[in-house]
């Protein structure tokens, strides 16, 4: 998470695009986020909860990002929204469980509204994670 900016009481905050997978909340740095659409247009693309949590569902919108191979589609199951999240309350996975996690995208976490936010790194995301 590194596009910071900072508030209007001088909090440093980073602008994400939030939205729900595998039921958790989870948080991408918006600036790997090209555009969102209502329907897949890109050869490209995985489902959220199939790429993160193995779980199948219905995509409702699509996140256009980049990867190394150029752009891909990010299916989401419900709305998302724009947030500036407070850089202080955002936390790094300890070694020990990032060294473990099945998600090679998740980074981070955070509590926000009480609800716990999972953080990806936009730059380790991507549908080639799927493939065999």
């Amino acid at each position: 998470m590194n596009s910071k900016q900072t508030g209007h009481d001088g909090t440093r905050t980073v602008t994400c695009v939030v939205f729900q997978a595998g039921g958790y909340q989870v948080a991408i740095d918006a600036r790997y986020v090209q555009r969102i659409d209502s329907h897949c247009c890109q050869p490209r693309h995985a489902n959220a909860d199939m790429l993160l949590f193995q779980l199948a569902s219905s995509p409702s919108r699509w996140l256009t990002l980049r990867d190394a191979e150029g752009s891909w589609q990010l299916g989401i199951g419900s709305e998302s929204r724009l947030a500036r999240l407070p850089v202080a309350q955002l936390h790094s996975l300890p070694p020990l469980i990032a060294a473990r996690s099945g998600m090679p995208a998740l980074c981070g976490l955070m509590l926000e509204q009480q609800r716990l936010t999972l953080l990806l790194d936009g730059q380790r995301l991507s549908p080639l994670v799927l493939q065999p």
